[in-house]
């Protein structure tokens, strides 16, 4: 029996769409820049829990935040120093 990956990219192409299960968030981001950089539409990633994900967030996973909010608050904090 096979177990569903923590990351799901799609995207539409021309011909259908593209999906790749991705077991890490480093690869859910990778595979998600390379479908921007090649054009593909409707690019979505969904998370271990189902729910959608921004690119934000995912390189926040990446970078060890918890959350987008969280780097923007680091950045703010770089700024006042």
């Amino acid at each position: 029996m096979t177990t569903a990956a923590p990351f799901i990219v799609k995207a539409k192409r021309s011909y259908g769409t593209v999906t790749y299960n991705c077991q890490t968030p480093e690869w859910a981001l990778k595979k998600l820049r390379d479908f921007q950089t090649v054009s593909y539409e409707d690019i979505s990633v969904t998370g271990p829990n189902g729910h959608l994900l921004t690119e934000a967030e995912l390189v926040a996973m990446v970078e060890g935040c918890e959350s987008p909010a969280k780097v923007v608050e680091y950045d703010r904090a770089d700024l006042k120093s």
